[in-house]
């Protein structure tokens, strides 16, 4: 008996060994609400004193965890952590997390709102930042083409031949933008056309947005908003990267780069990039291509320097080149620098005078040392080209002649850009700035050539300081922009178009309480400006102010109010002006733009154990004194420009929402979407600008749509593979058409009329894109469809078969242009590429 009993309890004793010995396990990931992976991540059991660290792709493993229900805490420094009971048995749990932000604790430091380190919470200036890893979620050649994925940001080609862009924020174009390199206006005025295509996606940190007037702490220019391009930084890069893709089209796009630790005080990084496509296409059969041709060469090299006090200073050069072209099939590259033949006539006193129309290097037009000769008009019979020919030889003897030459938009750019920046190495905070960049640029738009030359300087000096609750910035600045062309904007380049632009700056964030702040800045410049149009010399004020309530960390609300200031160069920021199309005048003596901004700022966080949730609805409006604008004639081909002033306005209102969320399950969805509403309020005016009635009628402005938005989908199916789906959609825009051309005989007495075909507003469109990636290693795989639905524009050309207007300059009708356009023409486009980083 006593026997049976001993083996009774030896069998109960190893039972219970063996039902405590049974385990399970528990893995998954943790992303921050940006769907980012969280690397060092703790994830414990503190009851039964285990826990793991989560690895570089935000992975973890807890094993042997004995059987039953067991509290799990996640835990992340500046992060909030989560607490969360889960059972485990003996199959596999998997279990993602999401930590959201803490405000109480270290986060998110952003600089452009206030032009010093804040921590995004506490900033009262809402700062959009993008980082460098949604530019690897659709690939693209250079950062103007990845910022569509933004909401409220409209990049805008503005040519169909030369494929041109700009970007705007909040329905103003892309003039009324501030782009900045490393907090320094490196692009702008002419480099806002050509500059912002040069920048490679490769260099870049992360990019600021702020939405609204910011001439308070950036002066002019920055009425739209600021877009600040923050580079990388040579400590933090890896010693070698690499990323190279090839698509469908043709194109072929790479960049290589090595970062290198001197010492423990000076670190570099240097990258080249490279782009180049030469595939004509002609998808539309309109004899036209679809793209530009494009061959882009790009070199960056920075140096970061830690000094005493945990001051840091930098300094950075870039050096951009590239040629494209773009328009008609068949064009042959010697016919660049033909231009069109005008009787010769010395006569001041003659309304067709053109004795001294000179480029900016002292040539004649007629000078064969610059243009090469003169283009032979088409649709001329065998014995009138013979004719013509003897007509311009006997002016011009030597004469060389392009015989059926096509009509092609050539541009040659080179950009050079220094940046450099300095923390004084003592204990006060004082930091020095300054910024030099050179564009040159040789364009020929069919027979019209356009020779451009712009430096820009720029220096300032800030101190910043803590007073109790007040954070105290003052400082000085000093911009210089030297400008020169062919154009009457300069004289025929007798004339530089110049702007001393000394300025002072003070700005105050207080922090009233644990739950407010308030942010009071302005900003005094003295503005002169000489140019062939006149000279000029302003006093500005640039007042600003920004407040935020934070009633908790999960909610904030933001306020804002500043005034905008802006030197206007036509020839720079008007393709139509620049390219010839159109003959620009100057309807007056023009005058600075100004203008007043107030911006309404809603973001809220949700974050559970199943999903993390952050969404923001903004609103703003914007009116304009002084805005100008081109009264536009099509059948004589001249644009006029003038102020809006007066009783006369223009004004933008508008609204936004934007929605990010992430799952307990790889999944991370993003959406957005824009209303703007831009309108110029003014009275009827004639073809040459003058005041016709009393009447005020509102229209809007071109390229504006009134809705617009972004989309966005990620999912990890394994920690390897990763699919991403991005997209954009646009409403309806206002777009430049001739309406109905009156059509005349060799007499010139008219026979009819021809009405423009294309509507006056774009159709509604999207466009979907997908990427495949999958990483070994330090090495990424890629691959995906960009315009999944292949989306083209239709009929942006008229008159096709005279684009130099031969016949239509004689017997009127519709003439050819180029500026209609809403959406790149590339369709459906394959691709793939290969990453690699250590």
């Amino acid at each position: 008996m006593l026997r049976n009993k001993l083996l009774l309890t030896l069998c109960l004793i190893f039972a219970g060994i063996g039902a405590y010995a049974q385990t399970g396990s528990l893995t998954g990931r943790v992303l921050n609400t940006e769907g980012e992976p969280m690397e060092w991540t703790s994830v414990q059991i503190p009851k039964l004193g285990i826990g793991v660290s989560t690895d570089k792709k935000g992975e973890y493993v807890v094993p042997n965890i004995p059987l039953g229900t067991w509290e799990v805490e996640v835990m992340y420094l500046g992060y909030n952590t989560q607490k969360t009971k889960l059972t485990i048995g003996s199959a596999k749990v998997i279990k993602n997390f999401t930590l959201e932000s803490s405000s109480e604790n270290l986060e998110e430091v952003v600089i452009t709102g206030t032009l010093k380190e804040v921590r995004k919470s506490e900033s009262p200036v809402p700062v959009t930042i993008i980082s460098s890893k949604m530019f690897q979620r659709n690939v693209t050649s250079n950062v103007s083409d990845a910022l569509y994925q933004v909401n409220g940001i409209n990049p805008q080609i503005n040519c169909n031949m030369c494929n041109t862009s700009d970007i705007g924020i909040n329905g103003m174009q892309g003039p009324y933008t501030m782009i900045l390199i490393d907090g320094m206006p490196i692009v702008s005025s002419l480099s806002s056309v050509y500059g912002m295509s040069g920048i490679p996606n490769s260099i870049i940190n992360r990019v600021e947005i702020v939405k609204g007037a910011a001439s308070s702490l950036y002066g002019s220019e920055a009425i739209g908003g600021v877009i600040n391009i923050i580079t990388k930084d040579a400590q933090n890069a890896p010693r070698f990267f690499l990323d190279y893709n090839a698509s469908t089209w043709g194109e072929l796009t790479g960049n290589t780069g090595f970062s290198a630790n001197m010492n423990d005080n000076i670190s570099t990084i240097f990258n080249v990039d490279g782009y180049y496509y030469n595939t004509p296409k002609d998808l539309d059969k309109d004899g036209f291509m679809d793209k530009t041709l494009q061959q882009r060469l790009s070199f960056f090299n920075k140096w970061n320097f830690k000094q005493k006090y945990n001051k840091t200073a930098s300094i950075s050069v870039r050096y951009y080149n590239e040629d494209r072209h773009g328009g008609e099939l068949g064009w042959d590259p010697a016919h660049r620098g033909f231009v069109e033949y005008n009787e010769y006539d010395n006569d001041r006193n003659s309304g067709g005078y053109n004795g001294d129309y000179v480029l900016p290097n002292g040539y004649s037009i007629y000078n064969e040392k610059y243009a090469k000769g003169f283009r032979v008009p088409r649709f001329l019979n065998e014995s009138d080209r013979s004719e013509w020919k003897k007509e311009v030889s006997a002016v011009h003897p030597d004469a060389a002649f392009a015989e059926d030459m096509k009509y092609q938009e050539s541009i040659y750019t080179s950009r050079l850009e220094i940046v450099g920046r300095w923390q004084l190495p003592i204990k006060e905070n004082v930091t020095l700035q300054a910024s030099y960049n050179q564009h040159d640029q040789n364009s020929a738009y069919g027979t019209e050539l356009f020779m451009a030359h712009q430096k820009t300087a720029f220096g300032q000096a800030f101190w910043d300081r803590q007073f109790g609750a007040h954070t105290l910035l003052a400082g000085a600045s000093y911009r210089y922009v030297w400008f020169k062309d062919n154009t009457i904007a300069s004289n025929n380049g007798t004339k530089p178009f110049e702007t001393f632009l000394p300025g002072v700056f003070i700005q105050d964030l207080w922090k009233m309480s644990a739950k407010t702040s308030l942010l009071l800045g302005y900003r005094f410049d003295y503005d002169q400006t000489e140019s062939a149009n006149g000279n000029h010399q302003n006093a500005v004020h640039s007042p600003r102010v920004a407040f935020k309530y934070a009633p908790d960390s999960q909610n904030a609300f933001r306020a804002s109010l500043g005034t905008g200031y802006r030197v206007v160069n036509i020839f720079s920021e008007d393709h139509r002006a620049l390219s010839g199309q159109y003959e620009a005048t100057f309807g007056e003596n023009l005058n600075p733009e100004k203008s007043i901004s107030g911006t309404l700022d809603y973001e809220g966080r949700v974050a559970t154990e199943d999903i993390g949730l952050t969404y923001s609805l903004g609103a703003y409006y914007t009116h304009f004194f002084n805005k100008i604008y081109p009264k536009r004639d099509d059948r004589n081909r001249t644009l006029v420009y003038y102020n809006v002033d007066g009783d006369e306005y223009a004004r933008n209102i508008g609204a936004s929402a934007d929605i990010a969320l992430n799952f307990n399950f790889p999944l991370r969805l993003t959406a957005g979407v824009s209303y703007n509403q831009a309108e110029l309020f003014e009275y009827e005016r004639d073809d040459e600008g003058n005041k016709v009635g009393d009447k005020i009628e509102a229209s809007d402005f071109e390229f504006s749509p009134r809705w617009m938005g972004v989309y966005s989908a990620a999912y990890d199916f394994t920690p390897r593979f990763t699919v991403d789906l991005t997209g954009e959609w646009k409403g309806p825009m206002l777009l430049p058409t001739q309406g109905t051309m009156e059509t005349f005989d060799a007499e010139g007495k008219v026979t009819g009329s021809m009405t423009d075909p294309r509507p006056e507003r774009s159709p509604r469109f999207m466009k979907m894109n997908l990427q495949l990636t999958y990483r070994v290693g330090n090495v990424e795989i890629y691959g995906g469809v960009k315009n999944i639905f292949n989306y083209i524009p239709k009929n942006l050309l008229v008159n096709v078969d005279d684009p130099f207007n031969d016949r239509a300059a004689v017997y009127g009708g519709l003439q050819f242009d180029t500026e209609y356009n809403y959406t790149a023409q590339q369709g459906r486009t394959g691709y793939a590429g290969i990453r690699y980083r250590f």
